[in-house]
């Protein structure tokens, strides 16, 4: 190896490190608005960029394309709807973190998935300590966060994307373990994480992941998560009341009774309600990528731009449709298709294997919470794909 390809890893290795340690950070620190991650990723992005280029060994993956077209069609619906320099960044922000997933295709290593499953662990104590010492978030509310009191928030600040991260990352740490014994602890730490955030969501995305992993690997996965699922809810009242929610919520919707007991449940009907009338409003372009708070106010779906509830649906599809339409939409599904489908090529390797139970989770969860779009999510989610762009090597 080279002495210029060998620093050049280096410096890859320590990019991704370092790009897991902001998004562990999180929330705890914002600079002006801007998370840490946002800062660094473009950057990181830019120089792999730039020496892929010099040296000539850019390869790129097949879900380059069509997430080259999202980005080129989302800039375009901004132009369409003048958009602003702030809706710009955030089509920046998805683009360099999108390339994480072209660096690690250009460099897959076994050690980013080691960095990874330090984070989960990590992500999973910060959320411990915080539990013990700042159970309850209500002192936060005028700030601008939810009043969550004894879940698990951890550096992030929000128990269901903490929730569905881990519902994503569990599957891929499973999979490890069926070819390292060692990995067994770790899915033990993030198991307990996921079960405190108390998210209704999570549980389900968790459960779609289970799934799918038992069917092609062994319906004896199922039935063992079945049973572990049942010993935990006897234990905790307080997770009998949030799958009880959730299980009349579901029963409210799907009977067309809508006397939902949840108030969040019914804030959630209502965000998809508005986020289709949006799409419906801008079918082809949409209103611009990360314009949905725009275009809400316009459309008087809301009335204050700046709440949290205004910049876009709690589904991501919904978000993506309504941004950037149907042109915007096909494109971006494909990139996903096109990792399930390679995942799905290599479901023989456990971690491969897990990759795909990981992204049905990720799926099932954004439905629910714009989880797809959500940065902290983001950056390992792309950094994740090196469980399937080098199956055979991985354990």
């Amino acid at each position: 190896m080279s002495a210029m390809k060998k620093k050049a890893l280096n410096f890859i290795d320590y990019g991704i490190a370092a790009t897991l340690i902001f998004t562990l950070i999180g929330e705890l620190y914002r600079f002006h608005g801007i998370l840490l991650l946002d800062i660094w990723t473009p950057f990181f992005s830019a120089a792999c960029l730039i020496y892929f280029l010099l040296t000539k060994s850019l390869k790129l993956p097949d879900t380059f394309w069509p997430a080259a077209i999202f980005v080129l069609l989302g800039f375009s619906s901004l132009l369409l709807n003048s958009g602003g320099t702030e809706a710009a960044f955030y089509g920046i922000r998805w683009a360099s973190m999108y390339f994480l997933s072209v660096i690690i295709y250009n460099r897959p290593r076994e050690i980013h998935l080691w960095f990874l499953f330090v984070f989960a662990a990590l992500l999973s104590v910060a959320g411990f300590i915080q539990l013990i010492y700042v159970p309850d978030f209500t002192a936060f509310e005028r700030l601008g966060w939810d009043p969550h009191q004894n879940r698990l928030l951890s550096t992030w600040f929000d128990p269901n994307f903490v929730g569905g991260f881990l519902a994503f990352m569990l599957p891929i740490i499973i999979g490890s373990g069926i070819k390292n014994k060692k990995v067994w602890p770790l899915a033990g730490i993030v198991l307990i994480a996921l079960f405190l955030t108390y998210s209704r969501s999570a549980y389900l995305a968790l459960a779609a992941g289970i799934m799918v992993f038992g069917i092609f690997r062994s319906f004896k996965i199922i039935i063992f998560a079945v049973v572990l699922g049942v010993l935990l809810l006897a234990i905790s009242p307080r997770a009998q009341e949030r799958v009880g929610d959730l299980i009349a919520s579901a029963d409210s919707i799907f009977t067309e009774n809508y006397n939902l007991p949840d108030p969040s449940a019914r804030l959630r009907l209502q965000s998809w309600e508005n986020g289709w009338n949006l799409y419906l409003s801008a079918p082809i372009f949409g209103h611009g990528y990360n314009a949905y708070a725009t275009a809400s106010v316009e459309l008087k779906t809301q009335n204050d731009p700046k709440v949290h509830s205004a910049n876009g649906s709690d589904s991501s599809l919904l978000t993506i449709l309504a941004t950037t339409g149907l042109a915007g939409f096909v494109p971006y599904i494909l990139v996903y298709l096109l990792l399930a489908r390679r995942a799905f090529d290599n479901r023989k390797n456990p971690v491969a294997l897990g990759f795909l139970a990981g992204l049905t989770a990720l799926f099932v969860h954004s439905i629910f919470v714009n989880s797809l779009l959500f940065p902290l999510i983001m950056a390992p989610f792309w950094v994740a794909t090196v469980a399937i762009y080098k199956p055979k090597n991985i354990a």
